[in-house]
């Protein structure tokens, strides 16, 4: 009995320290979040990379090296990228000047890592990563335009900053030029006062699962 006694209080004074350094682990823990991970690559509105844990690769030949970082959990298969932005001033649009064949998945946060918004290349219009991110009253200002790009798709969100991220697919080694010279076309900024959009502005989404 005493050894049973012996055991219960051991567990339960290990219990109590786990759930002691779980508290005082949780402040550094909310500060690692995407925004602020994203913040020490970059200013707002500056495409970053992400690199996986324990890599360094070169530029290629002739492209300027690009701020990167290293993060956990990203996936070497494919080219993983992001930004921050504020939506204090107007809407801000996220676009590749580029295309490429490759699947690729962009998703939009809130600054607290809630996912609001997500698509792909086989969602997109013509394959094309073109988002133009606003709140209703922004988005609803430019509405009466008729000239927008036929690829931009008006993308709703109540927030007044967040952040974006990008996945490319790299399925052939052959095939990482042009995969990364799309990456690199990708533009984050806020979007000029006579950037159109159309009327059938789309609302919240919800998140994606395993969004990230």
């Amino acid at each position: 009995m005493g050894r049973i006694l012996l055991t219960v209080m051991i567990g339960v004074v290990g219990a109590g320290l786990v759930h002691i350094a779980v508290i005082f682990a949780m402040p550094d823990v909310a500060r690692r979040n995407g925004w602020s991970r994203l913040a020490e690559l970059g200013q707002e509105d500056q495409l970053v990379r992400v690199e996986a844990l324990e890599s360094s690769p070169e530029p290629a030949p002739g492209q300027a090296a690009q701020q990167s970082g290293e993060f956990a959990f990203v996936d070497p298969a494919f080219i993983t990228a992001g930004c921050r932005f504020s939506l204090a001033d107007g809407p801000v649009r996220i676009r590749a000047l580029q295309s490429n064949p490759a699947f690729w998945s962009a998703s939009i946060y809130n600054r607290s890592g809630d996912n609001l918004y997500s698509i792909n290349d086989r969602s997109a219009v013509d394959n094309a990563l073109d988002l133009l991110v606003g709140t209703r009253d922004q988005l609803v200002d430019r509405a009466a335009a008729e000239d927008a790009p036929k690829t931009q798709i008006p993308v709703e969100v109540e927030m007044t900053a967040g952040y974006m991220t990008i996945r490319v697919l790299v399925d052939e080694e052959s095939k990482r030029p042009g995969v990364d010279d799309f990456v690199s076309s990708m533009r984050c900024e806020p979007a000029p006062a006579d950037d159109a959009v159309t009327t059938n502005a789309i609302g919240p989404v919800k998140p994606a699962a395993g969004g990230g």
